[in-house]
């Protein structure tokens, strides 16, 4: 149930109540704000991206304990290393700003500084994972209607480079192998003796 009233005050009272039975509600001094508030809430319940404002309050400092306590599934140096990576990366940057204050630009700034600041293209992307997850769980507890996460560029990882041996070190490598094979020891090239 939705509606809007006019205040003694002048101003125009939008009102509704969510599935739980709770009444939100915002005073605006136009009706016409008032009533596309109460549009997009609408809008947002019959969609089912519905989120309860104050539910969205809670700092990423604090929803990132919650996250952390949900991670049973780590083993002691995977749970060492993801609270390394929350206390020296997520929790300084994202620690006081409120789940609903996140947004897709400011994840992109500050993966962009992340990457700026020295660390390398594959922490990045670990470290962007962890937000976004923490995020994604903010979603499915309905205190987002998406992750602002998603979609952001990340760097590419380099390939490692790869070293083969030459012609001339596979030669070398037979000649130092051929008084193991020849002596009854355990040959170190496994077939026949390259000629």
């Amino acid at each position: 149930m939705a509606s809007i009233k006019k205040r003694d005050d002048g101003q125009w009272r939008a009102r509704y109540r969510d599935a739980a039975g709770k009444e939100h509600a915002k005073h605006f001094t136009r009706k016409i704000d008032a009533q596309a508030w109460l549009d997009n809430v609408t809008s947002s319940v019959v969609t089912g991206t519905y989120t309860d404002p104050k539910t969205s309050r809670v700092t990423l400092g604090d929803w990132s304990a919650k996250w952390l306590a949900g991670q049973v599934h780590l083993k002691v140096t995977g749970r060492t290393r993801v609270e390394g990576i929350v206390r020296l990366y997520i929790v300084p940057r994202w620690g006081t700003t409120s789940l609903r204050d996140v947004s897709h630009a400011e994840v992109q700034a500050w993966v962009t500084d992340l990457l700026a600041g020295g660390l390398s293209a594959s922490s990045v992307q670990r470290t962007h994972g962890l937000l976004s997850q923490m995020l994604d769980l903010a979603v499915r507890d309905r205190r987002l209607p998406a992750n602002p996460a998603k979609g952001v560029k990340l760097p590419r990882k380099l390939p490692k480079p790869r070293r083969f041996l030459t012609a001339d070190q596979v030669e070398a490598l037979v000649v130092e192998c051929e008084p193991l094979r020849s002596g009854g020891a355990v040959p170190c090239l496994h077939g026949p003796a390259v000629g």
